[in-house]
């Protein structure tokens, strides 16, 4: 038996990163645990046995995963037509064969899109799955219309069509899309007897460190949770969940900021005493905005035609685009329609975020890197953030991000840094400790 096959590579980068925030120093562990003396440093990734492993976690207060090598995030992953169509599967719900999936790329770990043939008939009122928590973008790919499906009653918000773009009049532009908010329960059937396809674009969702978290609390944290915020105003709530945290009392607050205080509903409800709060605590005031998101209906999606797409066509580089439907509740999903026509080698894009593309028609290039990939229709490519790219020939393509990879959140910390540049360039693989003999 080789004893190399039950070693665990430890990644220095993260290694240094823990020990530097439990301030533990590496002659500490050494001490500890003799085996380790010649394996434990920070000049490269070293091999350590799975009771090694588990000492050196013991002592950092760390699950194991956060230490170990794990697969780089690629600069971008193409698959074929043919590749995606291996990734099939049906499904079957209400008796019938009501769906065939099937996967776009990702880095392994990341939330993707699937591409769905629509199976049910039109004469069959589509049963509705479960929701789930991602929220996504929704196009109609052809070739024909479908309904979609949102709820148990039959009307316009929760039963509609969802058309493809039949014409010849901007015919890259491919069809409607709507955006669909966390859980909501959805389905779709075919409104002809053509063949049909939707892609579900699923993105990682801004709730799901929290979910993380609150699936590993208590049930009585948990229970208490949902006890603090039951409140007709929840950014009442959230206040309260500040003063608590910080030790403050109205009271205390009513003489600090010079304002006469009643409860916390007086300080939502009043500009001039929510900003002096909000300036004593030194929290932001844009938190406890109301929102209003005028483009949702009443169960929360937001919808856009095609012809409405029509109307945002716009020149952008070397292309032309239009725009999918968007919500501002989710500020990282965003998608376009882009058309390609041109005869220049041209690497001319790069985005914070992470990106899908999906070829909708045509023969072209995706130039990046020193390669020219020739790509077609049904075609997929996943890009990294801030990867230079670009398309030339003529042909069109579909581009979805969702902010995995790098999202608002992130931009918004990276404003907030005392120094954003010093702490990016100390912050990248970073092997210096936090300072001892």
């Amino acid at each position: 038996m080789n004893n190399n096959q039950n070693l665990i590579i430890i990644d220095i980068i993260k290694l240094n990163h823990w020990l530097n925030a439990r301030k533990i120093t590496i002659p500490f562990i050494k001490n500890k645990q003799s085996s380790l003396t010649k394996k434990l440093k920070l000049e490269k990734n070293f091999k350590i046995s799975s009771k090694e492993l588990f000492f050196i976690n013991s002592k950092l207060s760390i699950p194991t995963e956060k230490i170990i090598v794990q697969n780089k995030i690629p600069d971008y992953i193409y698959w074929s037509k043919a590749k995606i169509k291996k990734t099939k599967r049906p499904i079957k719900r209400d008796g019938i064969h009501f769906y065939n999936y099937y996967s776009l790329p990702i880095p392994d770990g990341f939330v993707g899109p699937v591409i769905l043939d629509i199976l049910c008939p039109k004469d069959k009122l589509p049963k509705l799955n479960n929701g789930h928590l991602e929220q996504a973008i929704t196009i109609n790919l052809g070739k024909s219309d479908i309904f979609g499906r949102w709820g148990k009653s039959k009307s316009k918000t929760n039963f509609s069509k969802i058309k493809f773009n039949n014409s010849s009049v901007n015919s890259w532009i491919i069809g409607d899309t709507y955006v669909e908010p966390t859980y909501c329960p959805h389905s779709y059937s075919r409104a002809t007897d053509n063949n049909s396809q939707i892609l579900s674009y699923t993105a990682k969702s801004p709730l799901e460190k929290l979910i993380k978290n609150l699936n590993n609390w208590s049930n009585d944290s948990y229970k208490n949770l949902i006890n603090n915020i039951k409140s007709k105003d929840i950014r009442a709530s959230i206040l309260n969940f500040y003063l608590n945290n910080m030790g403050v009392s109205i009271k205390y607050l009513s003489k600090s900021i010079n304002f006469k205080i009643n409860n916390l509903n007086q300080i939502i409800k009043d500009k001039k005493i929510l900003l002096k709060t909000c300036k004593f605590l030194k929290i932001n005031p844009s938190l406890f905005d109301k929102k209003v998101y005028g483009l949702e209906d009443a169960i929360g999606k937001t919808y856009l035609s095609y012809k409405e797409s029509f109307k945002t066509i716009r020149k952008y580089k070397s292309y032309t685009v239009a725009s999918m439907a968007s919500s501002e509740r989710y500020t990282d999903l965003f998608g376009c329609f882009i058309k390609v026509s041109n005869k220049k080698r041209i690497k001319d894009l790069s985005d914070y975020a992470s990106s899908h593309y999906l070829v909708t028609s045509g023969n072209f290039y995706l130039n990046i890197d020193n390669k020219r990939i020739k790509i077609k229709k049904d075609d997929a490519i996943w890009m990294s953030s801030f990867k230079i790219h670009g398309f030339s020939g003529n042909g069109s393509l579909l581009k979805i991000s969702n902010g995995e990879n790098l999202d608002t959140s992130d931009l918004s910390e990276i404003l907030n840094l005392y120094n954003p540049l010093k702490t990016l360039e100390r912050s990248y693989k970073d092997k210096i400790s936090w300072g001892y003999e």
